[in-house]
Order: structure tokens, then sequence, then C-alpha cells
């Protein structure tokens, strides 16, 4: 979930929110969270656990400080693929924009064994 998608499902207006610095500086977002008292989270007045600033289209750059769970349900989720396939293509696509030879050719040795005798999978018939 997006911040912007949290704050729209508790009806949470952004312009409310504090504007923030555009480009942000880390130290502001560490001290924000670090303050003594520490802010209330946007969404349910906890104290913060992590602090980021959203742009908004109608509202422009905002902080949005949040509370661990909150802060957990907008985490952002991992996108790297879940299996060796997955890897494997998205390493030829990157070797191919990076310009490598052989970038399309790339595939992973079937086993330790494998890779000892330095043969890949397409290689082990030969």
């Amino acid at each position: 979930m997006e911040p912007a998608d949290l704050l729209d499902q508790h009806g949470i207006d952004p312009a409310g929110l504090e504007a923030a610095p555009v480009p942000p500086a880390r130290q502001e977002t560490l001290t924000r969270i670090q303050e003594v008292p520490p802010r209330p989270c946007a969404v349910c007045g906890d104290p913060v656990a992590t602090a980021r600033i959203v742009r908004f289209p109608d509202a422009g750059s905002r902080w949005v400080d949040l509370c661990w769970d909150h802060g957990m349900a907008v985490r952002p989720r991992s996108r790297v693929p879940e299996t060796l396939e997955g890897i494997l293509a998205d390493l030829r696509a990157a070797a191919r924009e990076a310009g490598l030879p052989g970038g399309s050719s790339l595939s992973f040795y079937s086993s330790f064994e494998a890779a000892a005798r330095g043969r890949r999978n397409d290689e082990e018939s030969r």
C-alpha cells in the first residue's frame, strides 16, 4: 500500500500535513523521528517510528509521519524475482542494457558439480 492510499483510507487530507522540503535531507528525517516528545502518527496518533516525504498532486510535498504499524503497512514490498528463471531473466536484461557481450546467453550451472566442471545447463549434453 502506498502512503497516499493509507491516508485516503483513513480520511486524512494531505493538505493538513506539514509541508516538506524538496529535496529531502536524510538528517531532517532522522531528526524528525528522534524528537522528544515524539511526533504523533498521522493516522492514529501513536508515537512515530518513521517519516517520509510524499508528493501529493494537489498538496505538494508533505511529511507523512507514521507509527510502527502504519509504517509497516506502507513498507515497500520486495520486487526481487522468486524463481531462478525470473532472476536469470533480470540478469540477462541488465547485461543487455549494459551492453555486456554474451548477456543474452547467461545461464546457471545445474549443480555444484557442473560448476566445478565448468559446464552450464546447456553444455551438459555436449
